[in-house]
């Protein structure tokens, strides 16, 4: 197709201070996106792969196990199980103390992670909130929240440390600590309250406990101090068999702990929708100044925009029930890859078309640079990262 303007205005007749402008922008924007890829690999990625696998993307946007199967009467099971477990409970009954543990989450942490809270788009007023914070990696081998609850008191206040929240972040504590030896009784009565929250973590974090508002404490005779409001009695379930990854019903449930929330996900589409339609417009424009042919620029410059519409428009449609949603899900990595590569195919061949022969030689050089210390950073970082996360995988599995 001929270019109806063959005397028009190109890269190459910037000023030089207006390419280099231009260069750093397009270098920049590449090194965010390889940062955002390492984003993808700690948000939905399985521990030991770079990239999220097919398995992950249809968990993670449709919650629901892949390759697609039957969805087992999840609640029935479950009640099953229970019922089975608290008969055995009953048959050999022994009350002991306990801690009323779904009240104790509400008082703690829901009343900031729920509807109304301050920290809402992380909520923890349901066990099925709660149960996507339980989920075991190699950063946190007894899941986020665990780790949150057992951090340093004195560290950072954030999602990384949830301690505070049972002292001085907590409704009441300012009040309550008037004197010394009030702070030291209410020190005392909150750290009971932690150290049971993250007991019943350790124990496996029960469904039916915290539908019950009693866990028995392993330990009872350590928790004088738990605050009485909280205190109950008892009857401890027996363990169990661990049925691994044969189970249905655990893929269902393992595959909807994954999936994103409405709240998490408008978040990330009006981030994406606002802040990379302003930078794929950015690069797309760039690319347009090229001296390539007009067929050229008409389809590579608006590309990564489509592509990303497209993708945030899948993410959504994957939530339709199976089996049309996981296919949308699946969608995602075509979509995700034509963003990748629309965008390296924007910033390379307009770096390269902005300059001359000693131009492209310091580009050639500065890139071929870059690859240098990726490969070193991945032998010496990335590599043994990923070595890392697959072993505990392996371990977790056992």
């Amino acid at each position: 197709m001929a270019d109806p303007t063959p005397n028009r205005f190109t890269l190459r007749d910037l000023p030089l201070p207006a390419k280099l402008v231009v260069t750093t922008f397009l270098i920049s924007v590449g090194l965010g996106y390889l940062w955002a890829m390492a984003q993808i690999h700690f948000k939905h990625a399985s521990p030991g792969h770079t990239l999220p696998t097919t398995t992950d993307l249809v968990a993670r946007f449709s919650g629901v196990p892949w390759p697609l199967e039957p969805k087992p009467e999840i609640d029935a099971a479950e009640k099953k199980a229970d019922h089975i477990a608290q008969g055995e409970a009953v048959a050999n009954a022994v009350k002991i103390k306990g801690v009323k543990i779904k009240s104790l989450i509400g008082d703690r942490c829901a009343i900031c992670h729920s509807n109304g809270g301050e920290k809402e788009e992380f909520p923890l007023d349901t066990y099925d909130g709660i149960a996507k914070y339980l989920a075991k990696s190699a950063n946190h081998p007894h899941g986020h929240m665990h780790t949150a609850i057992t951090a340093d008191r004195t560290a950072k206040w954030g999602k990384e440390n949830m301690v505070p929240a049972f002292f001085e972040k907590s409704d009441g504590w300012r009040q309550a600590t008037k004197t010394r030896e009030s702070r030291q009784k209410l020190e005392a009565e909150r750290e009971a309250e932690r150290l049971a929250l993250v007991a019943w973590i350790e124990a496996g974090a029960r469904k039916a406990q915290y539908d019950a508002d009693a866990f028995p404490l392993p330990t009872p005779e350590k928790f004088d101090q738990l605050t009485k409001e909280f205190v109950t009695e008892a009857v401890a379930l027996p363990d169990r068999p661990s049925v691994g990854a044969d189970n249905p019903v655990d893929r269902w449930k393992a595959a909807k702990r994954k999936q994103l929330s409405p709240d998490a996900l408008t978040q990330s589409t009006h981030a994406h929708l606002l802040t990379f339609s302003l930078l794929w417009a950015a690069t797309g424009l760039i690319f347009a100044f090229t001296s390539y042919s007009l067929s050229t620029r008409c389809i590579l410059s608006p590309l990564v925009l489509i592509a990303q519409i497209v993708d945030v428009a899948c993410w959504w449609l994957a939530r339709l029930e199976p089996p049309a949603g996981p296919y949308f899900a699946l969608a995602i990595m075509g979509t995700g890859a034509i963003v990748g590569m629309g965008l390296g195919a924007q910033i390379l061949l307009s770096l390269f078309n902005m300059y001359g022969r000693k131009g492209r030689l310091i580009l050639a050089i500065l890139f071929l640079a870059g690859a240098g210390l990726f490969v070193v950073t991945y032998a010496k970082v990335i590599g043994p990262q990923l070595q890392a996360e697959e072993k505990f995988a392996e371990q977790n599995a056992k």
